[in-house]
């Protein structure tokens, strides 16, 4: 899907069209990356893992499409903020993990 080249925002008096988003948002999710340490072994992460060596390259979408599902469930809880944030991000950086691996794995 590609960003309208005519959006711009601003962030903390700052201006920013669409190429300086992209290059914002890949830098602070770079920083986050950067910042943390390798995932633990989890549960979530070997269930992931396990689950994608044993599903078809054309269904591996469907992960996704759980994410986004969890996400939203996650979401519409009554669950406070800090413990929603905390449930999203770690989840989608288990299965990002668990999908990076399982691609490098591939090669």
């Amino acid at each position: 899907m590609d960003i309208p080249q005519r959006v711009s925002i601003r962030y903390k008096d700052t201006s920013y069209n669409s190429n300086e988003i992209r290059l914002k948002t890949f830098r602070l999710g770079f920083q986050i990356w950067d910042e943390q340490t390798k995932a633990r072994q989890t549960e979530l992460y070997d269930f992931i893992f396990s689950s994608l060596k044993q599903v078809d390259r054309q269904d591996r979408y469907m992960f996704s499409l759980l994410f986004i599902e969890l996400t939203e469930l996650i979401r519409n809880s009554r669950l406070e903020r800090s413990m929603k944030e905390v449930l999203i991000k770690t989840a989608f950086s288990e299965f990002a993990y668990a999908l990076a691996d399982f691609e490098d794995a591939g090669k």
